[in-house]
């Protein structure tokens, strides 16, 4: 698996691609990679609260952090309580989390032309507002 580093550059590198996607009219995939964005930053967490070079995913001890729910990733990362305080005294980045946490790993069966450009557009601004960013929250704790 990779390193809490490489983890904390391809949340950035999905960020990007989903950019480079949306622009080119592909906001199916733009969406479904952005999603992605939010589980490796979370996971990048988690490896720094474990003091663990590589984020676990092999064993019973890897199974229990193999996940793409954001809401079990918080927990794991130790951020659950403190994202509640965030979101309750920040209505723009419960906004945020709300566009975000649409996402499911899922939706790579969604029949292609599903999302519409408005979705995709949302959810990259959800991610890197630089202010009330899902990205950019969780990087100033990885």
């Amino acid at each position: 698996m990779p390193s809490k580093l490489e983890l904390r550059k391809l949340a950035r590198s999905r960020l990007d691609e989903a950019k480079v996607l949306a622009a080119a009219g592909h906001y199916d995939g733009a969406i479904y990679l952005a999603g992605y964005v939010v589980e490796l930053a979370l996971k990048a967490r988690i490896c720094r609260i474990l003091d663990m070079n590589e984020y676990p995913d092999t064993g019973d001890f890897g199974k229990a952090f193999k996940t793409h729910k954001y809401d079990d990733l918080l927990r794991l990362a130790g951020l659950q309580a403190k994202f509640d305080a965030a979101k309750a005294a920040n209505p723009d980045l419960l906004t945020n989390w709300s566009l975000v946490t649409n996402w499911s790993e899922q939706l790579r069966y969604q029949p292609a032309g599903t999302s519409p450009a408005t979705g995709a557009q949302e959810v990259i601004a959800a991610l890197e507002d630089s202010s009330n960013g899902i990205l950019q929250w969780i990087a100033r704790r990885w």
